[in-house]
């Protein structure tokens, strides 16, 4: 194609070497030297004028037949206006006419010009080209007379004009999704084409240019185009109103038409077309298409509040135009884009939160005046922390500034003066805590306290609900006041003999740095975790706590011990965990160690285990003794040292043990009692065994007295059966050892011959010569029974 804005054929009947075949008869008679074989096939396929046969035969008058015009667009856009000529130029048959076509492969070329309104335009020829060429259509070329504005009137004035343009204008809509074709009844080509034109006006020129039409054919069935109309005289259809034979059909003889499903677009675009400035509602149709919106009614929406300069708009519209400016790029309907920023600007404040933030955005990329944008931002920061103080809700995510230079520190500091106003009166702690994370989400410099009784009532309610969870650090400038407020509040608490109280309550809120701070309220929360701690989660606080005191000296371990240990008592893990950790001669507070204490002194429950733990704090030097408690170490040493020697001591030796034994606390008896009955049982000489079994505590004397007396029973030694003889005279090992002692030394004697029989009853009359009658009578009685056991033997 050349440079020109279209290419030109025109068709007809040719003499010999007139048309570009060269022969006679229908054909090409010319072409502009662009239009192509591709062109010349289209048009002679779609857009030629049909001459009706049944007026042909009845040789009607020229000046009958209507003209023919049509348009087709496939891979190229080609229209065509057509007139019967009558007779063909060689002979004196009917059916000559002439088709003038314009083609070009850019619809752009029609520029908003629809195809339908180029009907009537001057550059139309009915006269064969004075050669086989023909000049092109150049850009200044002219459209028909009928305009939009023509349009308007016209179907203002139409019996029925607005309802049949919905329908024809929904029917040609429905075209692109498969709907039925359009089919035309009517006897004036001018009639028909003014109501296509109509129609394509009401949409964007580039579905406009791709819709073709025929006006008139002789065969709509067989015709291309989705549009087509046909001549109520020509016999071309039996199709109508009433038997639409799958068009839809608008019978303009009758002014009847099918009955179309108009949807709320194609409604809209009519009442704009009849209500507005026609080349205003040519504009909205355009920037409807332009702007990308998939939705049609947002798309005109949109363009109607762009085009049209109507001052209020509406809230879903607002919304519409502020996402769209957010969400395009600036470059589309640059020019425009202006009136929507003017419109939603001029009033900002009459907008809610939502538009609001969507404006911020856009100003955010420069499409609003430095001027205004600052003026949207602070409509929003009133907007939040209205809402935030009406319904205790806030967004965190904090804003990206606006353009350098168009936020001053006076815009600032008018939105910093907003924060109180909406703090001071007191809507509950939501909304209170709502307001301070709006101020941080903007940055907001101002003094939280000027709220007074407000902020009281927030503390008072934060100290009491540790599980809101809030967070200082979202509060911006007024988290550190209020962090302070409220640790003042809890130490009152505390000071005041609730500390068991805050502390249980913020055991899990309240965070404790490395070291345990100098402060009452800290070591509250410390005394709380612990006591509800379990045992390895204990174990790994008093670990870490006092690892961290340590380096701080002996007055922050000792802070931080009595803090620990001030609502529990030590374990005896963590008593042993004192001795690793803590340097030697760190006395702790005597609280602490009350328990252990408690459990070594009290009678029946002292054990080893709890008496050297003892003995290692005390050596360790973290623990100070009352006395009696240092003298029950020292008579613990010593029972150890007596348990270990006693069983090798001579008689000498066992007069002391004796002493020893006797000089002990009960406690520290009752705590060696197995140890030393043990030891009793292995001793060399019986000396003095029945005071020292005298000593041991009434609860180890019988199990003394079964072990002393399994001894006798299973070994040959002398001593054990001399401390039975001498034991036995006494109450010492109770009733149970009173009865069996004098079978089971029997039963030795019996055993162990006469030679041990003697060492061992010189042993009874060395230390008490009063138990031999009884000892004696023993031997006797045994070797009585023994002598009985064997007499049958021998008779036998």
């Amino acid at each position: 194609m050349s440079g020109a804005a279209f290419e030109t054929l025109i068709y007809t009947d040719c003499v010999p070497g007139q048309g570009l075949q060269g022969s006679a008869g229908l054909q090409f008679q010319a072409r502009s030297p662009g239009a192509d074989r591709a062109a010349m096939a289209l048009a002679q396929n779609s857009v030629l004028y049909e001459p009706p046969a049944k007026w042909m035969r009845e040789r009607r008058p020229v000046a009958d037949y209507p003209p023919s015009f049509a348009h087709t667009a496939d891979g190229l856009y080609v229209t065509a206006a057509g007139v019967y000529l009558g007779r063909e130029a060689n002979g004196g048959r009917e059916g000559n006419q002439l088709t003038h076509a314009v083609v070009t492969a850019d619809p752009a070329r029609y520029d908003l010009v629809r195809p339908a309104q180029m009907f009537g335009a001057p550059f139309w020829t009915t006269r064969p080209a004075p050669t086989t060429e023909c000049p092109p259509l150049l850009d200044d070329w002219e459209p028909g007379p009928f305009d939009i504005e023509a349009a308007q009137t016209f179907v203002t004035t139409s019996p029925r004009g607005e309802e049949l343009l919905k329908r024809l204008l929904a029917a040609v809509q429905g075209l692109a999704s498969g709907g039925p074709r359009v089919l035309f009844i009517g006897e004036d080509a001018t009639e028909v084409l003014r109501w296509i034109s109509a129609a394509t006006l009401l949409l964007p020129q580039r579905q406009a240019v791709g819709i073709g039409f025929k006006v008139f054919t002789t065969n709509p069935a067989y015709a291309i185009q989705p549009i087509v109309a046909v001549h109520p005289d020509w016999d071309s259809t039996s199709a109508g109103v009433a038997d639409d034979g799958g068009y839809a059909v608008f019978d303009l003889t009758r002014n009847e038409f099918s009955d179309v499903p108009v949807p709320e677009d194609a409604r809209r675009r009519v009442r704009l077309l009849l209500d507005e400035d026609a080349y205003d509602v040519l504009d909205v149709v355009e920037q409807a298409d332009a702007n990308g919106l998939p939705d049609p009614g947002q798309a005109l929406d949109l363009a109607t509040t762009m085009v049209l300069r109507r001052p209020v708009l509406s809230l879903p519209v607002a919304r519409l135009a502020v996402g769209w400016l957010r969400d395009t790029p600036p470059t589309l309907l640059a020019k425009d884009r202006n009136v929507l920023v003017d419109k939603l600007v001029g009033n900002v404040k009459q907008w809610p939160e939502d538009v609001l933030l969507g404006l911020d955005e856009v100003a955010r990329t420069g499409q609003i005046d430095r001027e205004w944008a600052p003026d949207v931002r602070i409509a929003l920061i009133s907007a939040e922390l209205a809402r935030a103080s009406a319904s205790g809700t806030a967004e965190d995510l904090k804003l990206p500034p606006l353009p350098a230079g168009m936020w001053t520190e006076q815009h600032a500091a008018r939105c910093a003066e907003l924060v109180p106003d909406e703090l001071v009166t007191w809507r509950g702690a939501r909304s209170f805590e709502a307001v301070l994370r709006v101020a941080a989400r903007f940055d907001l410099r101002y003094d939280v306290d000027v709220a007074g009784e407000a902020v009281h009532e927030f503390m008072a309610h934060w100290a009491d609900h540790p599980h809101e969870r809030y967070r200082p650090d979202a509060w911006g400038v007024a988290g550190p006041t209020l962090r302070a407020r409220l640790h003042s509040t809890l130490l009152d608490r505390v000071g005041e003999g609730r500390g068991a109280e805050v502390g249980d309550a913020w055991a899990d809120h309240w965070v404790i740095p490395e070291a345990l701070p100098d402060d009452a309220l800290f070591e509250a929360v410390l005394a709380a975790k612990m006591a509800r701690a379990n045992g390895e989660g204990r174990q790994t606080m008093v670990l870490e706590m006092l690892t961290r005191a340590v380096p701080l000296g002996a007055r922050e371990v000792r802070r931080t011990a009595e803090a620990l240990w001030r609502r529990t008592a030590p374990t005896t893990t963590e008593y042993a965990m004192l001795v690793d950790i803590l340097p030697a001669r760190t006395v702790l507070p005597d609280p602490i160690f009350a328990a252990l204490l408690r459990a070594v002194d009290q009678p029946g429950r002292a054990r080893h285990a709890e008496v050297g733990l003892l003995r290692k704090l005390h050596e360790h030097g973290l623990v100070r003794l009352p006395r009696g408690f240092e003298i029950l170490l020292a008579d613990d040493s010593a029972v150890e040292r007596w348990c270990e020697t006693v069983v090798r001591a001579d008689r000498k030796a066992l007069e002391e043990h004796r002493r020893i034994l006797a000089a002990v606390t009960p406690v520290v008896r009752r705590i060696w009692q197995h140890e030393i009955a043990t030891a009793l049982l292995s001793v060399r000489d019986p000396w003095a065994c029945d005071e020292l079994a005298a000593l041991l505590p009434e609860g180890i004397r019988a199990e003394y007295g079964r072990a002393l007396l399994e001894v006798v029973r299973k070994s040959n030694e002398i001593v054990p059966p001399a401390v039975v003889a001498v034991l036995g005279g006494t109450r010492l090992l109770g009733p149970e050892f009173r009865q069996e002692w004098p079978d089971q030394l029997r039963r030795w004697m019996r055993r162990a011959g006469d030679k041990r029989r003697r060492r061992a009853g010189d042993l009874v009359a060395e230390i008490q010569p009063r138990r031999m009658k009884d000892w004696n009578v023993l031997v006797q009685e045994s070797e009585k029974t023994l002598w009985n056991k064997l007499r049958p033997r021998k008779e036998s």
